[in-house]
């Protein structure tokens, strides 16, 4: 069970809306910190740094010595993508969650474990519900923004849209509030980001091995 709850902490959930090469990973790098951080992942393709983990006990018990030893960590999920997997790893994840301290749970190819675009998964729908009170913060990316949980798009604070195929920009144009020839013109690594009523636009460089994400004005 998570601890400390505190009912005064922001909502952290962001969703990353993009088709494939798009940009998703990469802007999931740029925003969230590389070091330093509290970090469990749905990572089933290996695209992020930390140490990856099949295995349910290893996992488990990485976590619990993770969280125990106070220190910043970065353990991911790279096993099977089945459904009851899924609300394993989402119940674990919860019990992990301290309101004193910021945990970033980063989730990949969420429609592959989205058995509809109704009503999330039991388990999910908590953690998805209740992790902002304990200083949990979900960072959860998609290509198919139209096959996700209704849930997501009531509980995430921010929108990340990168590059849409053509079948989904009139759903996305509606949940970002542009024109549809808007949103069809954005290129690889350009976002637009809406948060409330606010709509920014960026795009991501490189520079080295840096990555650099940087407002536009339109």
């Amino acid at each position: 069970m998570a601890f400390n709850p505190d009912t005064s902490l922001p909502n952290r959930h962001r969703l990353v809306l993009g088709a494939t090469g798009a940009g998703k990973s990469q802007l999931i790098r740029a925003v969230i910190p590389a070091r330093g951080i509290r970090m469990i992942g749905w990572d089933p393709d290996e695209d992020h740094d930390g140490h990856h983990f099949d295995n349910r006990a290893q996992f488990a018990r990485a976590v619990a010595r993770g969280v125990s030893s106070g220190k910043p960590f970065r353990l991911l999920w790279a096993g099977a993508i089945d459904l009851k997997t899924w609300e394993w790893w989402c119940a674990l994840v919860f019990t992990a969650l301290d309101g004193r301290t910021p945990t970033e749970i980063l989730i990949e190819e969420l429609a592959d474990v989205s058995p509809s675009a109704g009503k999330a998964t039991p388990k999910f729908g908590e953690l998805i519900r209740r992790a902002r009170k304990y200083n949990g913060g979900l960072t959860m990316a998609s290509q198919r923004g139209t096959e996700i949980s209704k849930t997501v798009y009531t509980q995430a604070a921010e929108y990340w849209i990168g590059r849409q195929e053509a079948t989904d920009i009139p759903r996305m144009s509606r949940l970002a509030a542009v024109s549809e020839q808007r949103l069809a013109a954005v290129e690889p690594l350009h976002y637009l980001c809406k948060r409330g009523p606010d709509i920014t636009w960026h795009r991501l460089k490189f520079e080295g091995q840096r990555r650099i994400l940087t407002e536009l004005t339109e």
